[in-house]
C-alpha cells in the first residue's frame, strides 16, 4: 500500500476517535452521546459543539426509598409484612429484609 493511503486511513481513524471522545461530553445532556456522535461525525465537530451547548442538562433527582425484599423469591414490597405473602401462600414463611432502592 502506498504511504498516502496509510496516512489517509490514519487521519480518518483519528477523526472518528476525536468525535467519539467529544461525544462523551453529552452523557448528562438531553442530546445524548449517540446523537451527538452522529451529528459530529457527519456535520463536523464544530456543529456538534453548537448542538452540545444548546442542549440542556438532564434533570434527574435520584433518591432512595425503603423497600422490603424477600430473600427466597426476590420480590420487593413497598409495605412491610411479617412474612412474604407469595411464599406464605406456598406454605413457606420467609421474613422480608429492608433494602434501600434508588428512585427517580
Amino acid at each position: 500500500m502506498e504511504t498516502k493511503y496509510i496516512v489517509l486511513i490514519g487521519v480518518i481513524l483519528l477523526y472518528i476517535v476525536v468525535v467519539y471522545l467529544f461525544s462523551l461530553l453529552a452523557v448528562k445532556r438531553d442530546i445524548g452521546k449517540r446523537r451527538l456522535f452522529w451529528i459530529s461525525l457527519f456535520l463536523t465537530p464544530v456543529i456538534g459543539l453548537a448542538f452540545l451547548l444548546s442542549s440542556q442538562h438532564r434533570k434527574l433527582n435520584l433518591y432512595t426509598e425503603k423497600r422490603f425484599e424477600c430473600e427466597e423469591c426476590g420480590y420487593v414490597f413497598s409495605e412491610p409484612h411479617e412474612y412474604c405473602p407469595f411464599c406464605e401462600k406456598e406454605g413457606h414463611k420467609h421474613t422480608l429484609k429492608p433494602v434501600n432502592m434508588y428512585m427517580t
